[in-house]
């Protein structure tokens, strides 16, 4: 079976962190801008216009973004240790560590990592960003990401999330040859719920290049 943890790691790209967002360079050079960045850059109006909306009656917004980022970050880590076998709890915050006991039952369905907090990148799509998780979800060869939420999430609320990750499965399979067919987005809220959203990367492709045309229509890719 090819290594594809070797295959990808050969070609991990240097995380440049800039003002207009996340970009990346790759080992020949090539800066491409990450997929949170692109998406970012050409959501519908009606969102940019909720988070300014949202930004302009919350006193606190800063502080709540702020905090939310920490709680992420910390909850990502934690699960990437639990993956590694390495984890210590004592080293982390207590909501962080109640998300993780939220999503353990979801982790359990995990096996077969392939690898974790991968960056990777497509000269095809001129894209690049970092996966979660490469690894198999109930037996299937999976994108996965986690996600902590305040409150519970509604399936169109995944949407974008569903175009990041079948992106991280374009670029994967640009490197490996290998195809993923599903991405796994693993969510924990607040209020103590936890919600399984899988998706076939196919339904996803056609409005995942639309985006990422509109992006270079107006932009262009440096070098």
């Amino acid at each position: 079976m090819p290594n594809f943890a070797q295959m990808l790691k050969i070609r991990e790209p240097t995380l440049l962190d800039r003002e207009d967002g996340h970009w990346y360079q790759t080992k020949f050079d090539k800066i491409y801008p990450s997929i949170n960045t692109i998406l970012s850059a050409t959501s519908p109006e009606d969102k940019k216009n909720g988070l300014a909306s949202w930004k302009e009656n919350e006193p606190a917004h800063e502080y709540i973004t702020a905090q939310s980022q920490h709680i992420g970050t910390q909850s990502h880590q934690i699960i990437e240790d639990y993956l590694s076998s390495n984890l210590n709890l004592e080293e982390f915050d207590l909501l962080p560590i109640a998300h993780f006991h939220n999503l353990k039952p979801y982790l359990e369905n995990i096996s077969d990592v392939t690898c974790i907090e991968q960056r990777m990148y497509s000269d095809k799509l001129k894209v690049a960003g970092t996966s979660d998780l490469i690894a198999k979800y109930n037996g299937e060869l999976s994108i996965i990401d986690y996600k902590t939420k305040r409150k519970p999430q509604v399936d169109e609320y995944m949407y974008e999330y569903y175009l990041q990750t079948t992106c991280y499965a374009q670029m994967f399979r640009e490197v490996t040859g290998q195809k993923i067919n599903q991405v796994v987005i693993l969510v924990s809220s607040e209020k103590n719920t936890r919600q399984e959203f899988i998706k076939p990367c196919d339904d996803y492709l056609e409005p995942l290049y639309e985006r990422l045309e509109k992006y270079y229509l107006n932009n262009e890719v440096m070098s």
